[in-house]
């Protein structure tokens, strides 16, 4: 081999080793993310509405609220027990109503960051989801209903 290769692998070699370990160095000072549930306290373990509730009569942001913002929609205050599963009744993909999960996801991350959930909760999906990390499930976190 001649000098000038030697010398070329060499400097590759130094070169990839110490960006290795710059790299790590990097991974090892980058802060631990808040996984709800995981690496932090879950301050919503039941989903909806841990998040969604009445602050006072001028904000009030329960669930029971929202249909009635879409015209036709049944009251649910009498139906839905659970949040958000009561609502898989009619949204579960199977009739007119659109899928619940795909509602969900568009109102939750419609618009970037200018969405309050993205914006306040960072689009955490463990605030919503819980991931048991044993097994690898994700579930949907569920709640009594709050009217």
């Amino acid at each position: 081999m001649n000098k000038r290769r030697v010398i070329v692998l060499s400097s590759v070699l130094v070169g990839g080793l110490l960006a290795a370990v710059l790299g790590l160095t990097a991974a090892a000072n980058a802060p631990t993310p808040l996984l709800p549930g995981i690496t932090a306290k879950d301050e919503h373990p039941n989903g909806c509405v841990d998040c969604h509730v009445k602050v006072n009569d001028k904000q009030d942001y329960r669930l029971v609220n929202l249909p009635t913002l879409v015209k036709g929609h049944p009251d649910i205050s009498k139906i839905v027990k659970t949040l958000p599963n009561g609502c898989e009744l009619c949204h579960n993909g199977k009739g007119k109503a659109p899928k619940l999960s795909n509602v969900l996801h568009e109102v939750h991350f419609k618009g970037g960051a200018e969405n309050h959930f993205v914006a306040f909760y960072q689009g955490q999906c463990l605030n919503c989801h819980q991931l048991n990390v044993s097994t690898g499930d994700m579930t949907v976190k569920s709640g009594p209903a709050n009217w």
